[in-house]
C-alpha cells in the first residue's frame, strides 16, 4: 500500500488488530490488573443484578438501591478502563505512565460520568434505528482512551473523539466484522464450558448437582449474562488496545508522533522483561476472647420491634424468597406517582441500611466494652469507676490515645509552620529546556519568557532567545484569551484560532503572522539568527502587546 492510500485508508484491520495483540503481550501486569480491578466488580455485580431481579421475590424493594450499585460500578469500570488505556498509550509512545495527581484524576472521573452513561442509550437507539452503530461504538471507546484528564475541556475531548472516529471508517468496520465472528466462537466455547461444568463436577468429584440432573434447567436468562460477561471479560481488552492504535495513528498524521516512537526505539535499548505488579491484600483480625462463665451471663433481653425486624430480614433471604408470592407486593401499593414511589423505596432504604449498621454494630460495642470492663460485673456501683481505672487495658488505651494526639497535633504544626520574615524566596532551581519540543508556552508567564530571553541574549544563544520570546508572545494572548494553549496544538492552529477570534484586529493579526513566520524559518528552517532579527521579533512582540 502506497504512502497516499495508507493515510487516505488506514492500515489494514488484521495487522492493527496483530499489533494490539502484540501491544497487549509486551504491557505491564500492572496494566491488566487496573483493568480486571475496574470490569470484574462490575460484571459480577450486573449478573447479581439480573439474577436478583428475575428470580427474587422482593426483587422490587431493592430496585433502587440495586440499580445505583451497578450504575457506580459501571462508572467505577469506565474509569479504570481509562487508566489502562493511558498505560497502553505510555508503553506505545516509550514513555512513563503519566502521574496521576488529584486535579486529573477529578477530570478524567468527571468526563467519564458526564458522557459514558449516553452511550447505554445510543448504542441500542444506533443498533434499532440503523444509525452509524459502529462509529458510535468507537465515538464511545476515544472517549475512553482520551478522557484520562489530559485535556481540560469536556469540548476538546468530545471534538477530538469525534474527529478520531471519523478517521478510516473501513478500518473501523473491517475490525468490528473480525472481532464479531472471533466474538461468536469465544462465547459458544464459554458457554460449553459453563455447560460441562456440573457434568465435570459429577464425573471427576461424584458432587451431583440440579444441573447434572436437569440440564436443561441452566438455560436462563443468569446463564446468558454469565456467558457474555466472560466474553467481555476476554475480548475488551483487546478492543481497547486496537482504539488506543487507532488514536495514535490518527493524531500521527498531524503530529508525526510515529516517526518519534521509531526514533526513539532506534536510540533507547528497551530492557529484556517489563516489571511484573504484585497485588498484596493485607487482611487485618482483632479478636480477643474473654473467659466467661455461665454465672457471668444475663439472659438476653429480646426487643419486639428488633425481632420483628430480624424475621422479616430472615424471610427476604434467597433461600426463603421463592416460597412468598410475587404479587404480593404489587398489589399492596396503591397507584401512585413515580416520583413519590421513588421517594418511598428510598425513605425505606435508608431506614433498612440504619437498622441493619446498628445491628452489626451492637456486637463490636459489647465485644469492646467487655474487653475493657472485663466479663465480671463489679460488685457495687460504688467501686465501678475504681475498677475501670485501675484496669491494665484502660490505662494501655489512655497512653495509646494521648500519644495519638501528641503526633496529630505535631503533624497539624509541621502544615502550619510559616516561614519568619527574614526568610527569602529561593531562585528557581531549572528553568525549561528549550531545545526540548515538548515545551509549552504555559509552563512560564509571560515576563518569565522575556527574562529568560534577555539572560539568552547575553549568553550569545539567539536561535533559543528567539523561541523564549515567541513563547512569550503566545503566553500574553493565551493571558488575553485570544488563543487556548494546549500541548497539542500546533503554530498553525494557534495562527488559525488567532484569526477566528481576533477578526477585526488587522494591526496584531500582521504582527503575529510575521513573527510566525520568524520564528518557523529560524527554529525548523535553521535559518541564521542575527540581532536585526531579534529586534524585528520585538518590535512586532511590542504591537502585540499594544493591540
Amino acid at each position: 500500500m502506497n504512502k497516499a492510500a495508507l493515510q487516505r485508508e488506514g492500515r489494514p484491520a488484521i495487522d492493527l488488530l496483530e499489533e494490539a495483540v502484540r501491544l497487549l503481550r509486551r504491557a505491564p501486569a500492572t496494566a491488566l490488573i487496573a483493568y480486571y480491578i475496574g470490569a470484574v466488580p462490575c460484571a459480577l455485580g450486573a449478573l447479581y443484578f439480573v439474577a436478583d431481579m428475575s428470580r427474587s421475590a422482593y426483587a422490587t424493594d431493592r430496585l433502587f438501591e440495586s440499580a445505583a450499585a451497578v450504575a457506580g460500578l459501571y462508572v467505577w469500570m469506565k474509569c479504570w478502563q481509562t487508566v489502562f488505556t493511558s498505560r497502553l498509550t505510555a508503553e506505545l509512545l516509550l514513555k512513563e505512565p503519566p502521574l496521576w495527581t488529584p486535579g486529573r484524576i477529578t477530570r478524567m472521573a468527571l468526563a467519564q460520568m458526564a458522557v459514558q452513561p449516553t452511550g447505554l442509550l445510543l448504542r441500542p437507539v444506533a443498533v434499532i434505528l440503523l444509525l452509524p452503530t459502529i462509529f458510535t461504538e468507537i465515538f464511545y471507546q476515544n472517549i475512553t482512551v482520551l478522557g484520562d484528564g489530559d485535556l481540560r475541556g469536556l469540548g476538546d475531548l468530545l471534538g477530538h473523539a469525534y474527529a478520531q472516529c471519523r478517521t478510516w471508517p473501513k478500518q473501523a468496520h473491517v475490525a468490528a466484522m473480525i472481532l464479531g465472528i472471533f466474538r461468536f466462537f469465544v462465547w459458544m466455547n464459554i458457554c460449553i464450558v459453563i455447560a460441562m461444568a456440573p457434568l465435570a463436577l459429577k464425573i471427576f468429584f461424584g458432587v451431583e448437582t440440579r444441573f447434572s440432573l436437569n440440564p436443561l434447567g441452566m438455560i436462563s436468562a443468569t446463564f446468558f449474562m454469565a456467558s457474555f460477561a466472560g466474553v467481555y471479560l476476554c475480548l475488551d481488552p483487546i478492543r481497547k488496545a486496537f482504539v488506543v492504535l487507532r488514536c495514535f495513528h490518527g493524531s500521527s498524521l498531524r503530529t508525526g508522533g510515529d516517526i518519534e516512537v521509531q526514533l526513539k526505539r532506534v536510540r533507547l535499548s528497551r530492557p529484556a522483561s517489563a516489571a511484573v505488579g504484585t497485588l498484596l491484600l493485607l487482611l487485618f483480625a482483632w479478636s480477643l476472647p474473654m473467659p466467661a462463665t455461665a454465672a457471668m451471663k444475663e439472659e438476653p433481653k429480646v426487643n419486639a420491634q428488633d425481632l420483628n425486624r430480624s424475621l422479616d430480614d430472615v424471610l427476604e433471604r434467597r433461600e426463603y424468597a421463592w416460597r412468598a408470592p410475587r404479587e404480593r407486593t404489587a398489589l399492596s401499593k396503591k397507584e401512585e406517582s413515580w416520583l413519590s414511589q421513588i421517594e418511598k423505596d428510598l425513605e425505606s432504604w435508608m431506614q433498612r441500611m440504619i437498622w441493619k449498621l446498628a445491628r452489626w454494630m451492637r456486637p463490636l460495642l459489647e465485644k469492646f466494652a467487655r474487653w475493657l470492663l472485663g466479663d465480671g460485673k463489679p460488685q457495687s456501683s460504688e467501686h465501678d469507676w475504681l475498677s475501670i481505672l485501675s484496669s491494665a487495658r484502660f490505662m494501655f488505651i489512655v497512653a495509646l490515645l494521648a500519644a495519638a494526639a501528641v503526633f496529630l497535633i505535631l503533624i497539624v504544626r509541621a502544615r502550619r509552620r510559616i516561614p519568619t520574615a527574614d526568610a527569602r524566596p529561593l531562585p528557581l532551581q531549572s528553568q525549561p529546556d528549550l531545545s526540548q519540543e515538548s515545551i509549552t508556552a504555559d509552563q512560564l508567564p509571560e515576563e518569565g519568557w522575556l527574562n529568560l530571553a534577555g539572560e539568552l541574549i547575553q549568553q550569545g544563544e539567539l536561535r533559543l532567545a528567539l523561541r523564549a520570546s515567541y513563547l512569550a508572545s503566545l503566553a500574553h494572548l493565551g493571558h488575553r484569551e485570544l488563543i487556548r494553549l494546549a500541548s497539542h496544538k500546533s503554530n498553525r492552529d494557534y495562527d488559525r484560532e488567532l484569526q477566528r477570534r481576533a477578526r477585526g484586529q488587522a494591526e496584531l493579526l500582521a504582527a503575529f503572522e510575521g513573527n510566525l513566520a520568524a520564528f518557523e524559518r529560524a527554529w525548523y528552517g535553521e535559518h541564521p539568527v542575527t540581532s536585526e532579527t531579534l529586534t524585528n521579533f520585538s518590535e512586532k512582540l511590542q504591537t502585540i502587546r499594544a493591540c
